[in-house]
């Protein structure tokens, strides 16, 4: 009898030793997988992160871009009003400036041409303006110079150029080496500005 009890006892383990291996494999059978998903989850919980990262800083450039904007207006204004001349104003101021510059340089000059575009662009009209103008070679650089250095915005689009000499009255014109005698300079300028609204 303790043979037998011995025996079914033995069998009892082996079937329970059996049981904890099927259950063991049925363990990682069936938690494989979910530890398999448990590390894709935390590598997504990563990338996740990451771009909620990369979209805070997204968004903070694009609001400081936006402050930015806030300002273009305001900047774009100055900037109109610094160096252009507004609409209302338009042809008196720019005679007057371009007149300044003439006599400043001490060039002479005749019969400027106003040519005003009236498409409006970017809230802008441009204003052609053609200058004939003679005087020494230095006087026409004064010119240009002070074209160039004007508060109002002069954009040289065009310069044809001719070279002349000043003859006194009753003496023949003579060649002589621009440069070095200050020879006289006869050119047309092209020049272009803008009317702001």
């Amino acid at each position: 009898m303790i043979y037998r009890r011995q025996r079914k006892q033995y069998i009892f383990a082996i079937f329970l030793a059996v049981v904890a291996v099927i259950n063991l494999l049925f363990f990682f059978i069936l938690t494989r997988p979910s530890q398999a998903e448990y590390a894709n989850l935390q590598a997504e919980i990563g990338q996740l992160q990451k771009q909620i990262k990369n979209s805070s800083q997204y968004f903070t450039e694009r609001a400081k871009i936006a402050d930015k904007l806030g300002d273009f207006e305001q900047d774009k204004n100055a900037l109109l009003a610094k160096y252009l001349v507004p609409r209302q104003q338009g042809y008196s101021e720019i005679q007057g400036k371009l007149n300044a510059i003439l006599v400043k340089s001490g060039v002479k000059y005749t019969g400027i041409r106003y040519n005003l575009n009236p498409e409006t662009q970017a809230g802008l009209n441009a204003l052609s303006i053609v200058v004939p103008v003679e005087g020494n070679y230095t006087n026409v650089v004064n010119f240009i110079r002070e074209l160039e250095n004007s508060e109002t915005f002069f954009l040289i689009t065009a310069i044809n150029l001719e070279r002349t000499t000043l003859q006194e009255p009753g003496r023949p014109a003579a060649l002589v080496n621009t440069a070095s005698a200050g020879g006289a300079v006869s050119l047309s300028l092209t020049l272009e500005t803008f009317f702001y609204q």
